[in-house]
């Protein structure tokens, strides 16, 4: 199968990166290295012994999406790119919202219209607050607690 990762040059990104490459998938990574970093494509590259495609650019930026969905065609997604960090979330949240939101937006209408319908959508945990028990699973109530702004 022909699985695009979206934010696969961060931690989590690459470490999946390298199970889908050893699950037999042929694998394109979208990041705009914000948070991520070129060399953990390279590294899991050398760790599968596969030459990992890097498509360096933003899932808001929709004409650069399609370009990557229009030369590599892929069949299944799994989307890690975003912003992470709850304290700057609550500082700039406009700034997460266009990433986290518009730009999964972005990335859905691209897929929707080059017929890839198979996401893999990651979150948090932090969406589940206090857990009621673990491990989390999909069942698990969603109680977000993040800090409060005082100014």
């Amino acid at each position: 199968m022909k699985v695009l990762i979206t934010g696969g040059a961060g931690y989590i990104g690459s470490h999946t990166l390298v199970e889908v490459i050893r699950a037999g998938n042929q694998v394109i990574v979208v990041d705009n290295l914000v948070n991520g970093h070129a060399e953990a494509v390279v590294r899991a590259g050398k760790l599968t012994n596969a030459n990992i495609q890097l498509a360096v650019g933003d899932i808001r930026d929709k004409p650069f999406l399609e370009s990557v969905f229009t030369e590599f065609a892929p069949e299944a997604v799994i989307h890690f790119a975003g912003l992470k960090a709850v304290g700057e979330s609550v500082e700039n949240p406009m700034a997460y919202y266009d990433v986290n939101v518009s730009g999964s937006k972005v990335l859905l209408e691209v897929m929707q219209s080059h017929g890839c319908h198979r996401l893999v959508f990651s979150s948090s945990a932090t969406v589940y607050g206090e857990p009621k028990y673990l491990p989390y699973d999909e069942n698990h109530p969603v109680a977000p607690n993040q800090p409060l702004r005082t100014d």
